[in-house]
Formats: C-alpha cells, sequence, structure tokens
C-alpha cells in the first residue's frame, strides 16, 4: 500500500487525478481502475476533475501548469478513458463496496440486484426485533431469558448504542462482566433476526461493510474484485473506519494496487466511528510516498502561523504526529495575509464575555468589509450551532448580512418534509407520509382525529367525516402531482392550499428562504417524473453528508467546523473559540484494539472490538482512551478550523474565571493565547481585549462613516407613548395563572412534600443558562402521556416509547429508571381507580384524550389540553389528572373552568369538572359556582361570551 501525507490546501485532489491520468497512459484502462473517496458531492467532483483533466492533457500535453508528455500510445489510452469517463468508478467508499458485492453476490448468496436500506429504516427494524425477541423471551423456557432479563428496561437503548457502533469492528465480544455478556448475547440474536428478515434483498448501509468484509476474506470473490480492479485510489482515508480500512487492507493482500492519500491532521470524523488509527497503521507499515508540501491556499503569514501551530503541536504528541505535520511552503510567497486572534478577557464567567466578544466580531468584520473583503467571501465557523446562533445574533445586530449555508440536514428541515410529505400522499396516501400529513399545516388534523383515521379501516373515509376540508385539500394535491414534477412543487408551494393562503404564508422568513432555495436547486436539474424527484429528495434526507442547499441572498456564511471541512474562504473567522466541549460517557463502549501495521501481514486477522457498559469492569479503562481519542480530535478539528482561510484569518475567544477550554490551552501552549502572547509571527497579532459591560449582548457600534463617529436616527414620534399592560399576555397557559399568583414553578406541586433531592430544575451549559424540566415535570409529562394512550398496564414496548422521551433526556441513567418506576406505580393507582372513582373505559360512550385548547377571550388567548372528555350515559365528564403531592383544588378552579368554557362554546355543553388525585386515589369535582367565581377573578369578566 502506497501511503501519501497531504495537508490542507496542497492539492491532494490534483495529485490524485494525476496518479490516475499516470496510470491510464501507462497502460491500465481507466474502466480498471477505481477512484474512491467520502462523500458523493466528493466522488462528483473528483469525476468532473478527471474529465477535464483528461481534455486539457489531450489537447496540451500539460495537466495543472506541468508538462505530461504522450506518445502515440499514451494518447491512445487517453483518448479510450475520455470515452469511459461516464461509467468509470469513481463514488464513495460505500458506493465501491456495493459495486464490489453485486459484482460477487452469487458467490456470497446474496441477490445482485439487492436494495439499499438507509440506516434510519434499519434502526427501526432493530427494534422492532428486539421487541418480539423480548416477547418471547419471558417464556423462562427460552435461551435469552435471563439475559434480556438482566438488560432490564434499559436494553434497547443500549443495543441501539451498540448497533450505531458496527463499524468499529467486524465481530464484538464482552468484557468480563454478565452484563456485557447478555448484552452481545441479545445483539447477536437481534441481529441475525435482522438479517433473515431483511433475506438477500436488502442491505443497510453497516451491513453492506460487514458483507464487503466477509468478501474480502472469500478468496474467489476478493479474486474476482481484484481482476476487475486491480488498482484503486482512495481519497481522504484519515476518515475510513476500522472496518473500512480492514476492507481495504485485504483487498491489497488479494494483489490490488491500492494508493491512498489523507492528511491525520483533518481526522475530525469520530463520532461516525471513523479512526485515524486506521492510517497510521497503513503510513507506519506501507510505502509512504513524499508528502505534498506546498499549499496553493494559503497566503504566507498564515503559512507560517500552521507551521508554527503543528510543529509545536506535533512536538507535544497533541492531536497529530510529526511524520503527519510536515512543514508546507506557499505557492505565492508574495501573496499578503493577516492573522488575528483577539481575546476578551476577566474574571468572571465567560456567558458575561460573549457580549463583548460579539461586537469584537462584529467590528473586526466590518474592517475588513471596508478593506475590499465582500461579505460573500466571509465564513463564521464555530464548534457547534448553539455558537453560531450567538454569532448571528451579534452580527445581525450591527447590520452585517449573514447567511446560514452548508450546513448539516437541510433535507431533513421540517418546511422540506412537509412538501416531500404531501407529494407522497397526493400519489398513496398510505404509510408514515400519510401520518405526518395529517399533522403538518396542509391537513392540520388535531391529533384524536389523527389517531382515530389513522386506526379506521377506511382512513380516507374517515378523513372525509372528520376533517373535511383536510380532504378537500388532500384532492387537490392528487391533481397537482399529475403535472409535471417541478411544476407540481412550483403549486405545492404557491397555490392558496390553506383556507385561501399559500404554503409559504405559515413559514418564517428563513423557512421561506429555504424552500426557495429548494426550488431553484430542483429547476436545476428538473427530474424526470414525481418518484425520481421524490427519491432523490429521500436520499439526501438520509445522507449525513448533505449540506444545505445555500440560502437566498448574500452575507456572512455561519458554517459548523465539521460543515466547514473541504471549504476555503477568503477571509474565515473562528468564534467562541473558548468554549469547552460537552458530551458524556455512552452507556456502552467498544473498545476497539488500535491498528497494528496496514500491509498484508494482520490484514487477515479477525477485528475485534471488546464490549464493556456503565459499572463493568473495563468500562472505566474503555472510556478514558476514548475521553482521550476525542480530546486528540479536539485538537485536529482546531487545525481544521484555521486552514479553511485564504488570505485573513480571524480567531475570537472569551477566557473567564473558569478553566480554560481546550483551544484556549492549546493556543496559549502555541503563545497565541490570552494569558501571555509571545509568538512572535509575521503578520499574526494577538489582542486581548477587556469586556465592555455599557454594550448589550449581539449589539455592535454604529459607525457613521463621513464623521468617524456614532450617529443615530431621529426618534419617531410614538417613542414615548406608553400603553398600560394587560394582566394578561396575548397567550397564556391558564395552569399559568396559579404559578403567577403562588409564586410557584412548573415543578411546585410535584415537589411539595417530596425528598430534597427532587430538585425543580437543571442547568444544561451553566454558561448558557438553558432551563431544563425538574424530576416532577418529567413524571407528571409521562404519566399524562401514557394515560392518554391508554397504557393501563405499560408493556415493554410502551416503557421503551416513554424512556425515549425529550423530557427524560435531561437525566443520568438512575435517574430515569427512579422516574419510569414512579410512573409505573403511578399508572397501577390509576388502573385502580378505573371502575370505582372512575369510569371504566369499556363503559363509556365517548372517550376523548389530549384535546388542545385555545380560548380566545379578551385580548388573551388561553391555551391549553384537556386531559379526558368523557360521557357515560347522558352525563359529560371533563377529567384533569394530577400527579401533586398534596391536594388543593382550589389552585385548578381557574385552569377547570377555562377548560368547561370551552368546552361549552365549540359543543354546547357544560361537562362536570373533576381533579384526579393519582397519588391520593381521589377525584375532587369542583361545583359551578366555584368555577364560575374563578373565570371572572381569571379574565376580569362579569359574564361569559
Amino acid at each position: 500500500m502506497r501511503v501519501r501525507v497531504a495537508s490542507a490546501g496542497t492539492g491532494k485532489t490534483t495529485r490524485l487525478v494525476r496518479s490516475v491520468l499516470e496510470r491510464v497512459r501507462a497502460g491500465t484502462p481507466l474502466r480498471r481502475i477505481a477512484g474512491v473517496t467520502f462523500t458523493r458531492a466528493a466522488a462528483d467532483e473528483l469525476r468532473q476533475r478527471v474529465a477535464a483533466a483528461l481534455e486539457e492533457v489531450r489537447a496540451e500535453q500539460r495537466y495543472a501548469g506541468a508538462p505530461f508528455e504522450l506518445d502515440a500510445e499514451g494518447r491512445r489510452a487517453l483518448d479510450e478513458a475520455a470515452h469511459e469517463i461516464d461509467g468509470a468508478t469513481l463514488t464513495t467508499i460505500h458506493g465501491f463496496m456495493i459495486g464490489a458485492l453485486r459484482l460477487t453476490a452469487p458467490t456470497l448468496g446474496i441477490d445482485p440486484d439487492f436494495r439499499m436500506m438507509g440506516e434510519w429504516e434499519a434502526q427501526a427494524i432493530f427494534e422492532e426485533e428486539f421487541a418480539g425477541l423480548a416477547y418471547l423471551a419471558t417464556d423462562p423456557d427460552h435461551p435469552l431469558h435471563e439475559a434480556v432479563a438482566r438488560l432490564g428496561p434499559t436494553a434497547l437503548e443500549r443495543l441501539a448504542e451498540l448497533y450505531a457502533k458496527r463499524s468499529l469492528a467486524e465481530h464484538v465480544v464482552p468484557d468480563a462482566s454478565d452484563e456485557a455478556r447478555a448484552l452481545v448475547a441479545v445483539w447477536e440474536a437481534v441481529v441475525e433476526r435482522v438479517r433473515v428478515r431483511l433475506g438477500r434483498s436488502v442491505l443497510p448501509v453497516s451491513e453492506v461493510e460487514q458483507r464487503a468484509l466477509r468478501l474480502a476474506d472469500a478468496r474467489p470473490a476478493v479474486a474476482r474484485v481484484a481482476a476487475r480492479f486491480p488498482v484503486v485510489f482512495v481519497d481522504e482515508f484519515q476518515d475510513v473506519n476500522p472496518v473500512q480500512g480492514r476492507f481495504f487492507a485485504r483487498l491489497e493482500r488479494a494483489g490490488v494496487d491500492l494508493e491512498v492519500v489523507g492528511d491525520p491532521k483533518q481526522s475530525i470524523y469520530g463520532f461516525r466511528n471513523a479512526d485515524v488509527g486506521v492510517f497510521r497503521a497503513a503510513l507506519d507499515a506501507g510505502d509512504a510516498l513524499p508528502p505534498l508540501t506546498t499549499t496553493y491556499r494559503h497566503a504566507p503569514p498564515l503559512v507560517d502561523l500552521l507551521n508554527h501551530l503543528t510543529g509545536r503541536l506535533a512536538e507535544r504528541g497533541r492531536g497529530f504526529r510529526p511524520q503527519e505535520a510536515p512543514p508546507v511552503r506557499a505557492a505565492q510567497p508574495s501573496a499578503s495575509g493577516r492573522a488575528e486572534f483577539h481575546w476578551v478577557a476577566a474574571d468572571t464567567s465567560i456567558a458575561e464575555l460573549r457580549p463583548t466578544e460579539g461586537v469584537v466580531l462584529a467590528e473586526r468584520l466590518r474592517a475588513a468589509h471596508d478593506e475590499g473583503v465582500a461579505w460573500t467571501e466571509m465564513a463564521v465557523l464555530a464548534r457547534g450551532h448553539a455558537s453560531l446562533e450567538a454569532a448571528e445574533g451579534a452580527l445581525r445586530q450591527a447590520g452585517i448580512p449573514v447567511v446560514r449555508g452548508r450546513g448539516r440536514g437541510y433535507y431533513q428541515r421540517t418546511e422540506v418534509r412537509d412538501l416531500v410529505h404531501a407529494l407522497r400522499v397526493g400519489v398513496d396516501a398510505r404509510g408514515a407520509s400519510f401520518a405526518a400529513w395529517l399533522r403538518g399545516p396542509f391537513a392540520a388534523v388535531p391529533l384524536p382525529d389523527v389517531d382515530a383515521i389513522l386506526r379506521a379501516d377506511a382512513p380516507l373515509e374517515a378523513l372525509a367525516r372528520r376533517a373535511p376540508a383536510a380532504a378537500d385539500r388532500l384532492e387537490r394535491i392528487g391533481e397537482l402531482v399529475r403535472g409535471a414534477p417541478l411544476t407540481a412543487l412550483k403549486r405545492l408551494i404557491r397555490d392558496p392550499l390553506l383556507d385561501g393562503r399559500s404554503y409559504l404564508h405559515v413559514l418564517t422568513r428563513a423557512q421561506r428562504a429555504n424552500v426557495d432555495a429548494l426550488l431553484f436547486t430542483v429547476a436545476q436539474q428538473p427530474p424526470r417524473d414525481l418518484e425520481a424527484l421524490l427519491e432523490r429528495l429521500e436520499v439526501l434526507s438520509r445522507q449525513t453528508d448533505a449540506g444545505d442547499v445555500p440560502q437566498a441572498g448574500d452575507g456572512v456564511e455561519l458554517v459548523t467546523v465539521h460543515g466547514a471541512k473541504g471549504l476555503e474562504w477568503r477571509l474565515v473567522a473562528v468564534y467562541d473559540a473558548g468554549r469547552g466541549t460537552g458530551g458524556g460517557r455512552p452507556p456502552v463502549l467498544v473498545d476497539a484494539p488500535e491498528p497494528e501495521g496496514g500491509g498484508p501481514g494482520d490484514a487477515a486477522a479477525r477485528l475485534e472490538g471488546t464490549v464493556s457498559v456503565t459499572g463493568s469492569p473495563n468500562h472505566a479503562a474503555a472510556a478514558r482512551r476514548r475521553a482521550q481519542r476525542e480530546a486528540a480530535e479536539d485538537e485536529r478539528l482546531l487545525y481544521v478550523a484555521l486552514s479553511r482561510a485564504r488570505e485573513r484569518l480571524l480567531v475570537t475567544g472569551s477566557a473567564g474565571k473558569a478553566a480554560p477550554g481546550p483551544w484556549t490551552s492549546l493556543l496559549e501552549a502555541v503563545g497565541l493565547g490570552p494569558s501571555a502572547p509571545h509568538a512572535e509571527l509575521a503578520g499574526t497579532h494577538v489582542t486581548v481585549h477587556a469586556p465592555r459591560p455599557d454594550v448589550p449582548a449581539g449589539a455592535a457600534t454604529i459607525r457613521d462613516p463621513s464623521s468617524g463617529g456614532p450617529s443615530f436616527p431621529e426618534l419617531a414620534a410614538w417613542t414615548d407613548r406608553r400603553w398600560a399592560p394587560h394582566p394578561h399576555p396575548p397567550l397564556q397557559s391558564p395552569s399559568g395563572v396559579a404559578e403567577a399568583a403562588t409564586g410557584s414553578d412548573p415543578d411546585a406541586a410535584g415537589r411539595a412534600a417530596s425528598p430534597p433531592d427532587e430538585e425543580p430544575m437543571r442547568l444544561g451549559d451553566p454558561a448558557d443558562g438553558e432551563r431544563l424540566p425538574g424530576r416532577a415535570v418529567a413524571v407528571g409529562t409521562l404519566v399524562h402521556d401514557a394515560i392518554s394512550k391508554n397504557w393501563v398496564r405499560p408493556d415493554a414496548r410502551a416503557l421503551a416509547n416513554l424512556r425515549s422521551q425529550e423530557v427524560l433526556f435531561p437525566f443520568r441513567d438512575d435517574e430515569r429508571e427512579a422516574i419510569l418506576a414512579e410512573v409505573v406505580e403511578l399508572l397501577g393507582r390509576y388502573r385502580a381507580m378505573l371502575g370505582a372513582e372512575l369510569p371504566a373505559l369499556e363503559g363509556r360512550d365517548a372517550d376523548e384524550a389530549e384535546l388542545p385548547v385555545a380560548l380566545p377571550q379578551g385580548p388573551t388567548v388561553w391555551q391549553g389540553v384537556i386531559d379526558r372528555l368523557v360521557r357515560v350515559g347522558d352525563d359529560w365528564l371533563l377529567d384533569d389528572y394530577k400527579t401533586d403531592r398534596t391536594v388543593e383544588p382550589d389552585r385548578y378552579a381557574f385552569q377547570l373552568a377555562t377548560y368547561v368554557e370551552a368546552v361549552h362554546r365549540v359543543r354546547g355543553i357544560r361537562p362536570a369538572a373533576r381533579l384526579v388525585y393519582l397519588r391520593h386515589g381521589r377525584v375532587e369535582a369542583l361545583g359551578p359556582e366555584v368555577l364560575e367565581a374563578a373565570w371572572r377573578a381569571g379574565t376580569g369578566s362579569n359574564g361569559r361570551e
């Protein structure tokens, strides 16, 4: 295996294309060469680059400014390659594996025409198969009875975590703990059930990797692949996972001439199971080609800065090794450039320093714009979306145009998925898209009606009865989709389908920009039919590397560092460099051994990963190794961020009284931090700012270009007018009135007389002050959800559903289980009340759960949810379930009065209002006089409307 290190901007794709041309000239047909890279976008670019290079070389006998001589035989070979370019194997790693599997399918016992399944769908099937296995394992005689019982209610969560780590090892083995043994035994059984269910004709992506590894172990199959592709080039090899790396090593053992190129300094995809150790093993064991050391991207001052950074860090073993960080030189030594590091430092919290950091960022970008750098030539990078949102606020406050572009997950955005579901139901109103459409803006069917429609034997007939307006829209959408796909999409977006309004009218400005961008993208390559359009959108929605369609408008791009990899801008600002990293220890770890050599010697060995779970003997050590790998990757992430700039680099960060963040410490170590800047680099400047307490968060100084001083617009005539505040806001929850009156919070009722460790709230990021629900709210939310679904005896599937709900995310594993245990206890008390204090479920003549309420009263709309509206004979009951530890009926009088009033206005009935205290097994009825008085007091109304 030949291995080449190529630092950022050194033209590795250009070098790879030249290597392809040289092999074609030497006599290997292009159809026998495979070019493999990491993403579809990179594969498309590689195809275009090879095609352009063939034209250039055939016309000029030069490539990328260097001679490329051709004799008669070489010209004939390149002419033939030009005819083969459209069918050439220039694809992704998974694309190459899929091609190899189709080539050898009969040998491997799979269908050559197998179809691919998205990982999200495979995960759903995995969960279904576990549910089936768990049910069978309730039988004491089942071989996995003890294993499933040992895993308990967290089984599915841990099995799913293990399933997501399949790319780390060919085979997993448990550590010495009984828990890990049980987990692996159940996992292997479920995986086998999934394989049997999918058969020979469907393969998920992770299964493609595993099957490809088996292919490479089967002599007849791998020999056929080697004969078909005797030469393989792999780009971005630093991003492969261990299974992919072992696959290529086994191909080389079978005789494939393999050349790989990559940059270990840019290995930042550990969350996708990428392992830089695969590249390092290949570099140590293979034939090292001369590294690429001329950068065509960076101006000389930035080259000096990056050399300084990589050299110092490599010496300390921080993120990469010396042989992975060769010094580079600028291709244009006369080009100008500049690097600036701006730190806001004080003995306070970072949260108090960030407003000033935002102002500094805006001021420096404004200064660069005044010097001739267009907004569209700038980008602001940050670790995560929270930091980007803070930067966006600061820049917008300063009047600087911004664009969210080239991020991740555009095709999963709500506004895009709404359109996909609408197109699908226009063709066939069934399945998941129909359910999503019913709840989306095109139908807007209330949740109880959605449930009834989906459960009906004839859903479309039920839709016509319960939501005739939505049924009419469905018919109109069905007419639209019969036309050309692009026209159907345009009309779906622009026609007044929503009660006289178009879809655009229900979107925010940013969402409208995204929908416009989608139309523009589809119009560039109009699909031949609707099926092709839907397939394209579905494929893109499942790709983790599918970036945003650029939003409409021009401005500074806001991009995460991961999203910026492979891109470059004239000016790059790295914002919030002082921020720390988050993340906790996952419940399951797969500790794969460090790769030892990438050559044929160890390629045949089985790649095993040791599974450990929380509390098992190996887990702590495995977690330490994982933390070390994540820390090294975070150091490489900084290199990726700094290497995106061509001419100007701007780094801002905040340094407070807390321990410095990892990037702050890293930059301190090389003389670019806030404490003692001492790096003597031409064109690099470090400035430390004091906080500006007089500048509000996100604000920037407004300058008058003519005078150099601040200028302000004249005050509007109505500026000094004052309006008396209304006692209630425009939108208010009826339960909020009681909370405001008592000075309580949402957890107060549940916390009364509760143990002191049941705190009312937690903080997410202490620097951001994010409020999260406390235990009482979590218990109440889950109990209400279970009762609404009639889960009076929750089985394993129901508990798994409850465990996956967002309200439990802030809690630790042991806290989640304690909360679920309390929920099960309360459901048991509810079950005991049925047929006694509460009417039995089977004895109800009408029963509606979770009814949304929006009741206008004066300038306020009262919004809430009725837990249960029940009719038994001629009597209507409105029940509201409470998980409070104390019984205080008067506290909820206004809430119930609001719900009764809403039912009366809509249905003309006044149900009896009752509070159902689940902890106490009591039902408290509130009489009409109590409700009337509470309504008048809460709304200031002397009567009902």
